[in-house]
């Protein structure tokens, strides 16, 4: 053959082997549009109502709304590990009015000797009143407002008209970004105490 012509190469005959993945084909499954929509409801259920609920009765402790006032005098803290996260709590004399002294703990760092104005809830825990418990509770509140509200607007997405959409999206920005907001005024709280 000459220079400048060209040569023609047949194809290869690929044998049976090649390209071939191993085992059998799996067919797709289809996924339901019932076992989405669990799904959302459990996660809007566990990141949005639950900490919804329990923050707010918490905050109320904290406001001093809920449970019968105390004084708490931690004597001792220290680091539990249960689990993977580590917490501090701190023991100490509890005093609640018309009850005779006794000890209780609480799990949050508290100076050591200095008395504390606490609530004693309905439930059982002690919960410690002021700035830093109040911006805490009301981030979790907040955060737990934001995912309900999310998770709503997903579930009625396709109900709802373009304009209304786009006010949806902005309602569900309110509660966002104040729980951002609630979060930096939590730890410049912390950091100052």
């Amino acid at each position: 053959m000459g220079k400048g012509s060209k040569k023609r190469r047949r194809p290869r005959k690929k044998t049976p082997h090649q390209g071939v993945v191993a085992g059998p084909a799996r067919p797709a499954r289809p996924r339901s549009p019932r076992t989405g929509r669990l799904s959302a409801g459990f996660f809007v259920v566990v990141l949005g109502l639950l900490p919804f609920l329990g923050g707010g009765y918490m905050l109320a402790g904290a406001l001093g709304l809920v449970g019968q006032r105390a004084v708490f005098t931690a004597t001792s803290c220290a680091v539990v590990r249960t689990g993977k996260n580590p917490y501090v709590a701190c023991g100490g004399n509890l005093i609640v009015a018309r009850r005779p002294l006794r000890y209780a703990s609480v799990d949050t760092r508290l100076p050591l000797g200095r008395p504390t104005a606490v609530r004693v809830l309905p439930a059982g825990p002690l919960e410690t009143v002021g700035p830093a418990a109040v911006s805490g509770w009301s981030t979790v509140t907040l955060g737990g407002l934001t995912v309900l509200t999310g998770g709503a607007l997903a579930v009625f997405r396709g109900r709802l008209r373009s304009p209304v959409r786009d006010t949806v999206f902005r309602v569900v920005g309110v509660p966002g970004g104040l729980t951002l907001g609630g979060l930096f005024v939590y730890v410049v709280v912390r950091v100052a105490a």
